[in-house]
């Protein structure tokens, strides 16, 4: 492990609770997944698999308390250190003073900048930024369209249906038209030709027959009718 402590790979301090391990190696786990590397070069990918095996070593010492216990007993420098007992102690990985960083990926960055890998290309911070954040920022983008879409869809909606309020009630089949003569009676007619009133209903013998809203007349052959009639036309004279 480059003679990295296990806390050291987790990026969390020494003294963290189990509860904050769980965590971190949770976030390194799903950030190093291979699902995660979709768009990654072939380096990039044998990076990231060989910091998962360093992750999950860390968390099998470190989830185990008596693993930990052990595991924590050799960091600790010798009771009676000799000359240049500091400096061993510092090769074997004890954990060094600093400021704390509650972000494991912000630390992880850290370390991997100060650490000499031939065999490894170097990674840009563009790159390290999509390993983290593009999954992200593509599910937002694949939202942000759907949702668009969804509300021009229901806009079009809308004014088709708007649009068929305002038209007037289709014909019965075999519907019946009313218009009037020049002699001022009325005749049926085709609803396809000028009209005044549309046949609700023949053969009544008297306006009570009728709904509200209908108008009672006599067609040229005598027979009584309800009417709806057009733009507020008045059969009179034919009743």
């Amino acid at each position: 492990m480059a003679g990295r402590t296990h806390y050291e790979v987790l990026g969390v301090p020494p003294s963290a609770s189990p509860e904050r391990i769980r965590a971190a190696h949770r976030q390194l786990a799903q950030l190093l997944h291979p699902d995660r590397q979709g768009t990654a070069s072939s380096a990039e990918r044998q990076l990231a698999e060989r910091r998962m095996r360093e992750v999950n070593a860390a968390w099998t010492v470190l989830s185990d308390p008596g693993r930990r216990r052990d595991y924590d007993r050799t960091l600790r420098p010798p009771s009676a250190p000799g000359p240049g007992a500091g400096q061993s102690g510092a090769g074997r990985g004890a954990p060094q003073s600093g400021p704390e960083i509650d972000d494991p990926d912000e630390y992880w960055a850290r370390r991997r900048a100060g650490e000499v890998d031939p065999d490894e290309v170097p990674m840009g911070a563009a790159s390290f930024w999509l390993l983290r954040r593009g999954p992200i920022v593509a599910a937002l983008v694949v939202a942000a369209i759907l949702f668009v879409g969804t509300a021009l869809a229901g806009g079009r909606g809308a004014t088709r249906s708007d649009a068929a309020e305002d038209r007037p009630p289709p014909l019965a089949p075999d519907s019946e038209c009313v218009t009037r003569q020049s002699d001022g009676s009325l005749r049926t007619v085709d609803c396809i030709e000028p009209h005044q009133a549309v046949i609700q209903l023949a053969g009544v013998s008297s306006p009570v027959a009728c709904k509200e809203g209908e108008e009672f007349a006599r067609l040229n052959t005598n027979e009584g009718v309800c009417l709806r009639t057009l733009d507020g036309w008045v059969p009179d004279g034919g009743s």
